[in-house]
């Protein structure tokens, strides 16, 4: 069973679906991943609510050789009793407090906070404003800005692409595997099996007191679109190293500067048979 978590309302999400699950009387294993996870929840939070093997994949590319641990009859008792002394060691140096970070006031970190010689900057104006969108796009235009690193992580195929090509121990296994996705990829593009689109906005926007980025309808900065909210870190650090938020590379309004903010949506595997 996998448990994906995105947002941090999932982490407790979990781990009632992993007190759920024991109710069941389910015994299969658990698999935690996503951007808000860690070792640590994983341990502290969701393995203590479940009966069973509660294992935690920091990359999705990595869930090929978990699984393929757990069903090993060779790997699987060893690869299971080593991942249950990790959480119990994790588990034990949590409850002692383990390293506690240290937090400062909003104010401190504000006053601590990127600066910009706005006087010096001047930000470049986009060639357009506003929202374009890209329908349906080439996939052979696509093809050459693929990242083939996971692809070979995921067939727990170590190197970086293209020098894993020539390895001299996975060398012609991965030759094999990349003539295989390369023969799949060009029925795809051929074919045409799944649309790609995009939507790409550029807008004027300035700075608002100290964390908010106002984003304006055009170039008057008369209308506002939306305000967005950012955060501020507030780690304690020393002064080599500021305490950022997105707003303080956003010139603010007062200083008269022209700036401008941007933001983009991709997707891909629209008309894909499930």
């Amino acid at each position: 069973i996998g448990l994906s978590g995105l947002i941090t309302p999932s982490l407790e999400e979990m781990r009632v679906v992993a007190k759920e699950i024991t109710r069941a009387g389910i015994k299969v294993p658990l698999l935690i991943g996503g951007a808000t996870t860690s070792r640590v929840h994983t341990a502290v939070r969701v393995a203590t609510s479940y009966t069973g093997t509660t294992i935690h994949v920091s990359d999705a590319s990595k869930a090929v050789g978990v699984v393929g641990s757990l069903l090993s009859t060779n790997k699987c008792e060893e690869f299971v009793a080593k991942v249950a002394d990790e959480y119990e060691e994790i588990r034990e140096r949590h409850a002692k407090g383990g390293r506690q970070s240290t937090k400062q006031t909003l104010a401190g970190a504000r006053a601590n906070k990127f600066k910009v010689n706005w006087l010096e900057y001047q930000p470049p104006q986009p060639v357009y404003e506003g929202v374009r969108v890209f329908d349906n796009y080439d996939l052979s235009l696509l093809e050459r800005y693929i990242d083939w690193d996971p692809f070979f992580q995921a067939w727990e195929l170590v190197g970086k692409f293209p020098a894993i090509l020539e390895d001299d121990v996975v060398g012609p296994a991965a030759r094999d595997l990349f003539r295989d996705a390369q023969a799949m990829l060009s029925r795809i593009v051929k074919e045409r099996w799944f649309r790609a689109r995009g939507v790409i906005g550029l807008w004027p926007a300035n700075t608002v007191g100290e964390e908010d980025i106002v984003v304006f309808s055009d170039q008057t900065r008369k209308v506002e679109l939306a305000t967005l909210h950012t955060l501020r870190q507030q780690m304690t650090r020393d002064q080599r190293r500021a305490n950022y938020a997105l707003a303080d590379f956003v010139a603010p309004r007062e200083s008269g500067v022209a700036d401008y903010i941007g933001a983009f949506v991709v997707t891909t595997g629209h008309g894909c048979e499930e």
